[in-house]
């Protein structure tokens, strides 16, 4: 089995300019529409849907994501609505019930994995989204360097 391929910005070792731009186009290739993500998914309860429009609201000008991760994203919300749920429930009735272990404590730890998991799938953890502001960075500085040349 083959290693997991990096995008062009990720990747180390010294590529010919004929392999970057190799890179860059095969990047392009695998680029998806943004019309599905915009919609919220039925799915979703009211307050997973408020999520995600409040996400993708923060993420939109970022130019991360594409249809292709809107069930992440939608994942992503629901975990956050159970996660909710679990905390109200320990809230309300305790950490312990009856000398045991409330089970939305286990709830709780469980739905936060998802949220961890499904985050870093969509660019919402601080280190994909300080990867993707360098590939952003790279991508302008050529343009820049494109267009006016070695100032």
């Amino acid at each position: 089995m083959g290693r997991t391929r990096l995008p062009l910005s990720e990747q180390k070792g010294d590529l010919t300019k004929e392999r970057q731009e190799r890179r860059k186009a095969e990047q392009e290739l695998v680029k998806a529409p943004k019309k599905y993500i915009e919609k919220t998914p039925s799915w979703l309860s009211k307050r997973a849907a408020k999520e995600y429009k409040r996400l993708l609201g923060n993420i939109k000008d970022m130019d991360m994501l594409s249809d292709l991760d809107a069930n992440n994203l939608a994942c992503y919300c629901n975990a956050y609505d159970k996660y909710l749920t679990a905390e109200d429930d320990i809230a309300s009735r305790g950490t312990l019930i009856d000398g045991r272990e409330n089970p939305s404590v286990l709830l709780q730890i469980k739905f936060a994995k998802e949220m961890r998991e499904f985050g870093k799938q969509c660019g919402l953890s601080i280190d994909s989204r300080l990867k993707f502001a360098a590939v952003k960075l790279k991508e302008t500085e050529e343009n820049i360097s494109n267009e006016f040349g070695e100032i």
